[in-house]
Order: C-alpha cells, then sequence, then structure tokens
C-alpha cells in the first residue's frame, strides 16, 4: 500500500472488477453514499529533456466538468480549493502528499509567458529557458464515495478512479488501470484504518506500495504509467556521450557507433528547432553537429579521406547557418543580465535594442528554417545515414572494382565482405590505415596528441599574445575534451571524469574571455550599423549567413558570420541615442569582463599544466606496446612529463 504522513491510501482495482460491483461490495460492509461522478483531465507537462521528471518531480494541469465537487479539479484533499484550471506540482517521492496549486487558465509553455505564483516559483530554477511541452493527458472518470459511521457522519471519503490516456502527438490512447484511493477525514483515523483492511483483506484489493523501478507498470504512480503506455521512455533523452565501446573494437565501427549516437540526438531536436519552441533545441543540435566535425576531424585514418573531407564541409555549413540564430538566442536569453549591470536610470533605454534583437530574431529564424527544409539539408542527412549504415569493409582492397562505392558497381568481393552503397561519393582503392586498429589504441594516441597540443599552444601565451592564441587554444581544449568524451567508456570511469573536468576549468576561462569578446564586437556591430541606418548609408556588414535553401553544402566553416548579417535591412531606423549610450557602457563591462579572464588565465593554465595532472594524464593514456610504428613513435611517444 502507497501511504505518506497525510495517510491516503492508493489501491489498484482488477481489471475484470466493474465499478458498481465494487461500490455495492464495499457498501455491504461499510455504509456508503456515492456521489455524482465527475470527469477530471489532467495533462502531464515536461520540458523536452525531461528536468522535472529527472528531478522528480511532476506537473499536471488539471481541469474538470465541474468546479463545485470537493473531489474535483485539485488533489482530493479536504482543504484544496478547487479551481477549473490549474497547475498541480508533485514530488514523485511523496506521491500522496499534498501538491503545489497555482491557477493557470490557458496551457504552460515557457517561463516568461506563465504568471507569478507557487508553481513558477518552483519551475524557475528546473526549467529555465526550456519550454514546457505536453507529454500524455489522462482523462479520469472519478467516483466518489462517503463511507459513513453510525450516525450517518463522514468519515472516510474515497474515490474510485477509471483512467484512460491520451499521447498528444502521435495521437496513441487506451485504457490505465482503475485506481482506488482512500482520503482520511480528520478526527476518523481508526474509520480509515477500518476502512483500508476491508479493501484490503476482505475484498482482496491490490495495495500499491512505495514505487521501485522494476515494478509492473500498473504499480508505478499514475503519470508514469500514462507516459510509459503513451510510447515514452522518461528521462531517456541526454546529450551525454555514453556509448560503450570495447577496447578491441574495429576503430571504423566504434567510430560509427559514436556519429550514429550524435545523429540521434541531431534528429531528435530537429522539428523543436524548425518551430523554434525553445533556445535548446538548436543548442543541442549545434553541439550534436559540432562533435560530427570533430570526430571527422579527429579520429584519423578510420575512413577514406575523400569522404571524410566531404562530409566535414557539409556539416561545417549546417554549423555556419545556424550560428545567427543561436547568436541572437543567446543575446535574448543573457537580456536581463544585460539589464542589471546597468545603473537602473540607464536601464529602460536598451528596450529598442531588445525589440530590434526580436525582429533579427524572427528574421534569422525564418531563414534558419527554410534551409533545414532544404535539399541540401536533406541529402546531408540522406547521405550520412546511407554512410553509417553501411557495412565496412573487412580487409585492404586493391582494386578499385571491389571498393566501388557507387551502387552500380556494388557487389561481393571474394575476399570482403558487403560493399557499402553511398552514392555520390568517391572511390577509396584501399581500406584506410586505422579502420581495423582496435579502437582503445587510436583513442590512447589522438589523445595524447591532442593534449601534446594544447599543452604547447598553452605554454605559448604571454601577456603580449593576441587573443587569437586564446581563440585557437580554446578550439584545441574543446578537441581534447571531446575525444575523452567520446572514448571514456575505454577508462576508469572516475579517471577519466576527473580529467574531463580539468579540462572543462580550462575551456570555461577560456570561453569567458571569447564569449565577452564576442559580445562586446556584436554590440559594437549593432551601434555602427544603426549610425549607419540614421545616416542613410549603407552599412559594411559582414558576409550574410543567411540560411537559404541554395546555400552550398561547401560553404567554409571557418567565417562565423555577424549577429547583424542575418539582415543588413532588418531595421532601416537607427537606435535613439540613450539606447547607444547604454549599449556602449555595456560594451565597457563586457571588455573589463574579458580582461578579467584574461588576467586569470595564467593560474588556470598553470593549474591544468601541473605536473600532477600532466602524471594523471600520462598514466590514463600511456601506450602498452609503446610505439608500434615509426610514425606513431615521431608523432605520438614522448608525453611530457
Amino acid at each position: 500500500m502507497r501511504q505518506t504522513n497525510s495517510g491516503t491510501a492508493e489501491f489498484l482495482v482488477p481489471s475484470g472488477l466493474e465499478l458498481h460491483a465494487l461500490i455495492d461490495a464495499i457498501g455491504e460492509l461499510i455504509p456508503a453514499v456515492r456521489e455524482p461522478d465527475v470527469t477530471l483531465s489532467r495533462r502531464f507537462f515536461d520540458s523536452f529533456d525531461w528536468r522535472l521528471f529527472v528531478a522528480g518531480v511532476s506537473l499536471e494541469w488539471r481541469f474538470s466538468d465541474s468546479s463545485a465537487s470537493p473531489y474535483t479539479a485539485m488533489s482530493l484533499f479536504e482543504d484544496a480549493q478547487p479551481a477549473r484550471s490549474t497547475l498541480c506540482w508533485r514530488d514523485l517521492s511523496e506521491p500522496d502528499a499534498e501538491p503545489i496549486l497555482q491557477p493557470l487558465e490557458s496551457e504552460p509553455g515557457l517561463l516568461d509567458e506563465m504568471p507569478a505564483g507557487p508553481v513558477r516559483e518552483r519551475l524557475a530554477p528546473l526549467l529555465e529557458m526550456r519550454r514546457l511541452l505536453p507529454m500524455v493527458e489522462v482523462i479520469s472518470q472519478q467516483t466518489p464515495v462517503r463511507l459513513l459511521n453510525e450516525d450517518e457522519k463522514t468519515v472516510v471519503r474515497l474515490v474510485v478512479e477509471q483512467n484512460r490516456f491520451r499521447e498528444p502527438n502521435a495521437g496513441r490512447h487506451g485504457n490505465l488501470m482503475c485506481r482506488l484511493r482512500l482520503l482520511p477525514v480528520r478526527g476518523y483515523a481508526e474509520a480509515f484504518e477500518q476502512a483500508r483492511l476491508v479493501l484490503e483483506k476482505r475484498l482482496g484489493l491490490s495495495a500499491l506500495e512505495a514505487p521501485l523501478a522494476q515494478e509492473p507498470l500498473a504499480q508505478k504512480p499514475l503519470v508514469q504509467e500514462a507516459l510509459l503506455a503513451a510510447g515514452h521512455r522518461p528521462g531517456a533523452y541526454s546529450t551525454k556521450l555514453d556509448q560503450q565501446l570495447e577496447p578491441d573494437q574495429r576503430a571504423d565501427l566504434a567510430t560509427k557507433q559514436i556519429l550514429r549516437g550524435l545523429l540521434k540526438t541531431l534528429e531528435a531536436n530537429l522539428e523543436g528547432t524548425r518551430q523554434n519552441l525553445d533556445s535548446e533545441f538548436l543548442h543541442d543540435l549545434r553541439v550534436a553537429t559540432r562533435r560530427t566535425r570533430s570526430a571527422l576531424s579527429q579520429i584519423k585514418g578510420v575512413f577514406p579521406e575523400a569522404l571524410v573531407v566531404d562530409f566535414k564541409q557539409r556539416f561545417a555549413w549546417l554549423q555556419q547557418i545556424t550560428g545567427p540564430v543561436r547568436d541572437l538566442d543567446v543575446y535574448l536569453l543573457d537580456f536581463p543580465d544585460m539589464e542589471r549591470r546597468l545603473p537602473p536610470a540607464l536601464r529602460s533605454d536598451l528596450k529598442p535594442l531588445h525589440e530590434q534583437l526580436v525582429r533579427l530574431h524572427a528574421e534569422a529564424q525564418r531563414q534558419l528554417s527554410q534551409a533545414l527544409g532544404s535539399a541540401a539539408f536533406d541529402s546531408l542527412l540522406r547521405d550520412w545515414h546511407r554512410f553509417l549504415d553501411a557495412e565496412v569493409l573487412v580487409s585492404k582492397a586493391p582494386t578499385a572494382e571491389a571498393v566501388d562505392l557507387h551502387p552500380q558497381a556494388r557487389q561481393a568481393h571474394p575476399s570482403h565482405g558487403p560493399l557499402p552503397s553511398n552514392a555520390g561519393l568517391p572511390r577509396q582503392a584501399l581500406l584506410p590505415k586505422q579502420a581495423a586498429v582496435p579502437i582503445k589504441q587510436v583513442a590512447d594516441q589522438r589523445i595524447r596528441k591532442m593534449l601534446k597540443r594544447v599543452r604547447a599552444e598553452g605554454r605559448a601565451i604571454t601577456e603580449d599574445s593576441p587573443p587569437e592564441a586564446l581563440h585557437e587554444l580554446r578550439k584545441s581544449c574543446k578537441k581534447l575534451r571531446y575525444l575523452m568524451e567520446f572514448f571514456q567508456s575505454l577508462y576508469p570511469r572516475d579517471q577519466i571524469r576527473e580529467q574531463i573536468k580539468q579540462t572543462k576549468l580550462l575551456l570555461d576561462n577560456l570561453g569567458r574571455f571569447q564569449d565577452t569578446a564576442v559580445q562586446a564586437q556584436h554590440l559594437r556591430e549593432h551601434a555602427e550599423s544603426s549610425v549607419n541606418a540614421s545616416a542613410g548609408t549603407s552599412a559594411n556588414a559582414s558576409a550574410s549567413a543567411s540560411a537559404s535553401a541554395s546555400a552550398s553544402a561547401s560553404a567554409s566553416a571557418s567565417a562565423k558570420p555577424s549577429v547583424t548579417s542575418v539582415s543588413t535591412n532588418a531595421s532601416k531606423n537607427g537606435l535613439p541615442p540613450g539606447t547607444l549610450l547604454a549599449m556602449g557602457a555595456l560594451i565597457g563591462q563586457l571588455l573589463n569582463d574579458q580582461a578579467s579572464a584574461r588576467a586569470t588565465f595564467s593560474n588556470v593554465f598553470a593549474a591544468f599544466d601541473s605536473a600532477e595532472n600532466a602524471k594523471r594524464f600520462k598514466t590514463l593514456f600511456a601506450t602498452h606496446d609503446l610505439c608500434a610504428s615509426a610514425e606513431s613513435a615521431r608523432d605520438e611517444c614522448g608525453m611530457p612529463e
């Protein structure tokens, strides 16, 4: 039986037991009065990445066909105040405890769209910028029953719920288990216990205990039963790299496994990005794209080089077309903080800038949605799927016809397995040299080499080094971090996580330096564009990164477009002088922050480059057969002390 300090108890009603028969059986043992039925609809909401579920919380938007019954839209607790539409926050670790309630007439979405209240207050630190999405709707036919004593006073309340679910997106629907709940009446604890024993011992109802992960579906709280029945896997989505690799696994097969996981994340975020449901969809899509490019660049020699070059260019194009919207997302997310950084007298002067950013974002989003529906993007996904699903060659292939990647020449060579069917991709006459090498050996080599580069670049930075030197170091650090995350399952968990953590600390410092510089530059570009617009002159904006359907898939990824280049004609009117002055004050603060990050770099890098950290790296990624070839001896050995 599931029971909390409040005394509420919950039971499962056998599927073959009809409702009227159950109530009649209860009435024969305890005097009972049946109340009119009530229909209650509950839509369970969560973010796309299940932030509430992971935190052990459920969120319902409840509405019923009656606001008069004490059994309706709320929690069925005596003290609950009924309302027709209400947001209901529950702690899943105490599923029968009294919930937190907040009236809400329309469906919840983004926090900024939600009125202040106790539920919104609890949502804020968990939800942040994510949108609440309807995951499943539960429609309950509730039959309230009052259990009476000999004086015909109500001593226990009982509710029988016949539940069915509906998945709002795919349209899946069906029945859920019927549940019965006992609710205590203050002052009649003994009557409650007697009723509980009657239901459990005399009628043989199954009492629900505290939920466990291995419990059958119906034994879980209603929200979990409904989500699982609707086909959801609560908490399953994650952007973390958790591919389980085997040390002796072929390098090409292991790399494809990593890349398939990244493609799954990319595709999971496509629709949310197209619809601009919230900014994290695009963020996660871009992270998956960046990691894909890094894997293609850094896990060398496992795929044909011409194929790698082709896909690197095409994924660089994807990274480029998504950049302007992401830059504007960051601006708008940071805007409240930007306002707080200004003296109160200047804060209202930023409103015209915010309005301009919103207009720019709308146009950039329109162009991005168009690009994500283009033939170039469809072709990229189609070719990428085909490549990742194709079988790998099992040995060196000395003849062109044995490895022709065009479908018309697809055949089985006597010494090879089935050949891939990658239409339009280049021919490759030899199996790449690292393709069949154990992935652990490749991982050790690549991580050692990237670590060597990070150390060399970091040690070369002095007080006089230009900002570009720190930016290049940041890019190398990201590559090192991605390599360790790709291959973390090959190493002792605690040790590899510690080295990833140390690398992130360095990246945080470098990111702060770079991000403040970029924000300051973008603000300056906005100001210059505004002055030019006011003067009636054309601004010399950087090349547009517009996401047009005809954009070339081979566009260079090296040129990061400016936010203002989304549309040089986005605003024909310049910003007011007060706004320009406020922007100038912000630029000064951002440059001070950049200088602060630059001043702490030496200490942060010294900690990363310490002898203790070097020893941990060396122990973790030391080669066991030392250098198997002269080439690896030149490139991979000589780990710094």
